[in-house]
């Protein structure tokens, strides 16, 4: 068989079977410290074990697979001090890429911001598993508009690892948390409103508060305490209208 014609379709399987894997370790499918065995993801994808073992390599370096020696792979662990970590670093460099795009941001810039939020706001809330998919998707719009106009491709790709990352843990935690006492949608306004308006400093504390909030909630849901958090921007407490999503969003 000529393997010139073989391997756009190896390359396609592969693609597929990290694709799938990631989209159910993100969700939560699969859960963290689970076995990862080759031939029963092949069976369950319908994809062959090679491809299965190319997309669980490509895993390992992002950072959703564990391979240990003797055991094979495993979905990666999760633990309060790494979300901890997760956070500050996420700060550090979305609150970088956010000051660059403010200072950077063009006209195509803002109005993608002001798209990215019309979208999500009419997007309805994840109260069920059908409306999770939609939802996820126009809230990581939200977040990738709020950053592009960054001048640093880098650091725009650190932002979306970084965002995958706590987009696994926000999963987790809205599984097993019932809905929180916060309006992101206020808070998704306030941050697209003062990044349109080149107010810096209170784009980036914004974001500080946001990303904190969310933490104190998985903290909660997924290891039963509150953790230690940095003092966040006081935020003035509003009543969220009833039709709005309360819950985790990051």
């Amino acid at each position: 068989m000529d393997p010139v014609t073989t391997a756009p379709s190896a390359k396609s399987l592969a693609t597929q079977a990290f694709e799938r894997l990631r989209s159910d370790i993100l969700g939560g499918q699969l859960r963290p410290e689970a076995r990862l065995r080759i031939q029963a993801l092949s069976e369950r994808y319908g994809i062959g074990a090679t491809a299965i073992r190319e997309a669980l390599s490509r895993l390992v370096t992002d950072g959703f697979v564990e391979l240990e020696d003797q055991r094979g792979f495993c979905v990666a662990r999760v633990s309060r001090e790494e979300l901890m970590d997760l956070t500050r670093t996420r700060i550090e460099v979305e609150s970088l890429a956010l000051r660059s795009a403010i200072e950077s941001g063009d006209l195509e810039w803002e109005s993608g911001i002001l798209s990215a939020f019309h979208r999500l706001s009419k997007t309805p809330p994840p109260s069920t598993p059908e409306l999770h998919i939609p939802w996820a998707a126009a809230h990581q719009q939200f977040h990738e508009a709020l950053v592009a106009g960054c001048s640093s491709p880098w650091t725009r790709r650190l932002c979306r690892l970084l965002y995958d990352q706590s987009e696994r843990y926000r999963n987790l935690a809205e599984r097993y948390t019932s809905q929180q006492k916060r309006d992101p949608a206020i808070e998704h306004r306030e941050m697209m409103d003062a990044a349109i308006a080149r107010q810096a400093d209170k784009a980036v504390a914004l974001l500080h508060a946001h990303f904190w909030e969310t933490t104190q909630i998985i903290l909660q849901a997924v290891f039963g305490d509150g953790g230690q958090t940095p003092a966040k921007p006081a935020r003035k407490a509003r009543k969220a209208p009833d039709h709005q999503a309360r819950g985790v969003a990051v």
